[in-house]
């Protein structure tokens, strides 16, 4: 399995071997050629010489253990698959490079000095992290978290750092304040920070925390004339063509406001920065890599989770309902019981208006109390996965996904028993993940960070170079490095002979991915030898052994 790293205007940022079966065939004078077709590439990554695995199974295996500061996100640089960049919520920034052990990783950034994070204070700290799309030229990467004292006055914070000279470590004396928002209560701070792939930056703000909304004449979630409880979207790498300099963020704001946000007509009235609203505390949104759609997972009050969906064609301006609505039902402030009566307030829709956007799809609180949103899969490996949205419960540490055809939710599944089989998510789900190459990773608060792969059985051992065939007279083959490129544990790699399209035999064993020397035997003349290297897990599960699969002989291994 060759990496799969992501195009960038249509060129390469990183170089891997072809990866196909690794079917060697050696012969007593000729060595046929071996022509490799690589599957088609998706829109947002480069899956030249990946081998698909048709799997309709997952499993989830532990690549980072021993964080201790709350780990809510994982991200990894544009162009860059050899580190995961996990945030944790105490105000840290952690470094996971691939090949390291699980336990091993280091400091990218420390800000815990300047964040509120007290065990009090549950929902603030360090919530949002994002890469400037530059970020290779550029080194500036920007964080989304919460100041103050911890009885208050509190404020979410934008702010923008650059790397240093060691590109392990960020220098923490760079910040740069884009943008700073005052927080009624300790709890609904939103935090999620995602550039769009207009290029914009997408600023998920909570309602002001409290419960029920309870700021303002109608709630925060319905004023057009504060930040809390709105997606915001603002430029702050100058490529808007025509941009307003900041209104509801102050002249303090170091950033500019795209003039084709729906809401933007210069100062007084509604904020410009606003792009979305009647949200109540956004955890997780998501776009999709492959189509710019975007997923909001929001959070309910005491009845109803909901994921809300805007197309990419979408202009902006999305009332999401809240606090009128908690996903597609009344909500009614000091009100008992899940469907109450409408409420009305002046000047705002009334519950059901058809205003409102409604959200493609909603879960009630007997299964679950706090959604966590995820990711839409459109890595190279798991091409039946393409175009699936995942997403979870906190509380309930249930794993689900869902498609969206014609705008409306299709094909619901639940993963738990496999990506959660001992639920030791329960109460700690925080967060999905999605590197370089497209593949997805679960956060668990209690310090874990697990890929999630096809089971091993699905998966497949490559040669280094396909294109040139192994001769027996090579002093050293070798052979993929499944462990490296999948973060799956692997005890041993097992060599097969045999011979086209008869069964082959286990002849050596290796916990490397080489064999120095080769294989001694030699076949007769014009008679030929086949190999078939596959990886063993743990638990004994075996990789495949290509596509057709060959016959593997079973038996002891030397």
């Amino acid at each position: 399995m060759r990496h799969c790293a992501r195009v960038n205007g249509g060129k390469r940022l990183e170089h891997e071997p072809d990866r196909s079966a690794l079917r060697l065939a050696v012969a007593a004078f000729i060595v046929p050629a071996i022509i490799l077709t690589a599957p088609p590439a998706l829109a947002a990554f480069d899956c030249t010489g990946v081998t698909p695995a048709s799997n309709t199974t997952l499993m989830s295996v532990p690549v980072v253990t021993g964080l201790s500061k709350r780990p809510l996100f994982v991200a990894s640089p544009p162009g860059d698959t050899r580190r995961l960049f996990v945030v944790e919520q105490g105000g840290f920034i952690r470094i996971k490079r691939r090949g390291d052990p699980p336990g091993a990783f280091s400091t990218f950034l420390d800000i815990s000095a300047r964040v509120q994070a007290a065990p009090t204070l549950d929902e603030m700290g360090l919530l949002g992290f994002a890469f400037d799309p530059d970020y290779g030229a550029n080194g500036a990467f920007y964080v989304n978290y919460t100041e103050g004292p911890v009885t208050g006055p509190w404020f979410t914070v934008v702010a923008r750092y650059l790397v240093s000279g060691d590109p392990d470590v960020a220098d923490p004396n760079s910040e740069e304040r884009i943008l700073r928002i005052g927080q009624p209560e300790s709890n609904h701070n939103g935090g999620m920070l995602a550039f769009g792939p207009d290029g914009y930056l997408y600023i998920f703000t909570g309602d002001g925390g409290g419960g029920g909304d309870q700021h303002g004449t109608c709630g925060n979630g319905q004023s057009r004339t504060t930040l809390l409880g709105k997606l915001l979207r603002i430029d702050v790498r100058g490529t808007a063509p025509v941009s307003r300099p900041p209104d509801c963020g102050g002249a303090a704001g170091t950033y500019m406001i795209p003039a084709d946000n729906p809401f933007a007509a210069g100062p007084g009235g509604d904020c410009d920065e606003i792009w979305a609203y009647g949200l109540r505390n956004p955890w997780r949104p998501a776009f999709d890599p492959g189509t710019g759609d975007l997923y909001i997972a929001d959070v309910g009050q005491n009845c109803w989770e909901e994921i809300n969906y805007a197309s990419s064609l979408s202009l902006g301006g999305e009332n999401y309902g809240w606090r009128m609505m908690e996903a597609t039902h009344c909500y009614n402030i000091g009100q008992p019981g899940c469907n109450p009566p409408p409420a009305t307030c002046s000047g705002v829709p009334p519950c059901q208006d058809p205003s409102f956007t409604d959200p493609i799809a909603e879960y009630g609180h007997g299964i679950g109390c706090s959604i966590t949103g995820g990711f839409v899969y459109r890595g190279c490996l798991m091409p039946n996965l393409a175009g699936v949205y995942f997403y979870g419960d906190y509380c309930a540490g249930f794993i689900k996904s869902l498609r969206v055809v014609g705008g409306a939710a299709t094909d619901p599944r639940d993963w738990t028993a496999q990506l959660n089989p001992g639920q030791t998510l329960t109460n700690s789900l925080t967060s999905f993940g999605v590197d370089e190459e497209g593949e997805p990773y679960i956060v668990d608060r209690k310090g874990t960070v697990s890929r999630i792969l096809p089971p091993m059985a699905d998966l497949e051992v490559a040669g280094r170079n396909t294109t040139a065939p192994l001769l027996l007279s090579s002093a050293t083959w070798t052979w993929e490095d499944l462990a490296y490129d999948t973060m799956a544990p692997v005890s041993q790699y097992r060599v097969y002979r045999g011979t086209p399209g008869g069964t082959f035999t286990c002849i050596f064993t290796t916990p490397t991915p080489q064999w120095a020397g080769g294989d001694p035997a030699s076949p007769g003349t014009g008679q030929l030898f086949a190999y078939v290297v596959t990886a063993v897990g743990p638990s004994g599960q075996e990789t495949k052994g290509g596509e057709p699969p060959v016959n593997l002989l079973p038996g002891t291994c030397p």
